[in-house]
C-alpha cells in the first residue's frame, strides 16, 4: 500500500488520506533594465574574467542554486495549518565562510537592478 510521509513532522499519510503539497520556487530577481548605448559599447571583459574565476571551483549544482531552486513537500493537515500561520518560520543556516559567487554584484555592474535615472517612471 502506497503511503506518504509528512515532510514537516514525519507522520505517515496513507494513500487516500488528506495531504497537502507545498511547492517553493526561489529565483534570483532583478528589475527590468533599459539597455543604453553606453552598456552596449562598454568593455565587460574584466568583469567576465572575474566572474569566471569565482565560478571555476564551484559545482554546477552550486551555480544553479545561486539563480534558481525549487522544492516540493508533502504535508499533513496539522503541518499545513502551521505552515499557513507562519510560512517564513525557518532557521537560517550559518555562513560556512566559503566565498559565494557574487552574481548580484556582477549583474548590477552591468546595470541590472539599478534604477536608471534616464527612465524615472520605469520601476
Amino acid at each position: 500500500m502506497l503511503t506518504y510521509r509528512c515532510d514537516g513532522c514525519g507522520v505517515e499519510i496513507p494513500k487516500g488520506n488528506l495531504r497537502y503539497t507545498l511547492s517553493i520556487d526561489i529565483r534570483a530577481a532583478y528589475d527590468k533594465q533599459e539597455i543604453g548605448l553606453s552598456e552596449l559599447i562598454r568593455d565587460h571583459r574584466a568583469e567576465l574574467v572575474s566572474l569566471i574565476e569565482s565560478m571555476k571551483d564551484k559545482s554546477s549544482d552550486e551555480l544553479e542554486d545561486s539563480v534558481h531552486k525549487a522544492f516540493k513537500y508533502d504535508l499533513c493537515p496539522s503541518c499545513q495549518r502551521a505552515y499557513i500561520l507562519n510560512p517564513l518560520a525557518f532557521f537560517a543556516q550559518k555562513d560556512t565562510g566559503e566565498s559565494a559567487i557574487d552574481v548580484d554584484t556582477f549583474l548590477r555592474s552591468l546595470g541590472f537592478g539599478k534604477h536608471n535615472q534616464d527612465f524615472p517612471n520605469d520601476e
